[in-house]
């Protein structure tokens, strides 16, 4: 198993008991509230939520130095399952989601440090 296939599983599990949790504790009707608000942003925020949820394993690899192995089904699979899991999330927690992908930018920030300067 190469790298990026660890990786890409390790963000499927990880993204997939996040998904339970949103279903769980996220409030539905505040969601819909934010997704009025919103407007006629929501296509935008769509497109974005969907590109950073389908490529969030390839942003881990870059960031650990790990090589992206392109004809992986492993890969392949994982990136179409976080993209449904994403558009499944969006439907009940917005909120949730920014808040997902803020940690991740911010957590792989500072990975990406610590593997190019400490390492």
């Amino acid at each position: 198993m190469k790298g990026s296939e660890i990786v890409s599983i390790s963000w499927i599990v990880l993204f997939s008991l996040f998904a339970v949790a949103v279903f769980v504790f996220a409030d539905k009707d505040r969601n819909k509230q934010w997704i009025e608000n919103v407007g006629a942003f929501i296509f935008t925020a769509l497109v974005l939520a969907t590109i950073a949820g389908a490529m969030a394993p390839q942003f881990f690899s870059f960031v650990l130095g790990i090589w992206w192995w392109d004809g992986s089904t492993i890969n392949i699979t994982v990136s179409v399952l976080s993209l449904l899991i994403c558009w499944a999330v969006l439907t009940r927690g917005w909120e949730w989601f920014i808040a997902l992908t803020a940690t991740s930018l911010l957590f792989g920030l500072i990975s990406w440090v610590v593997t190019r300067f400490i390492l």
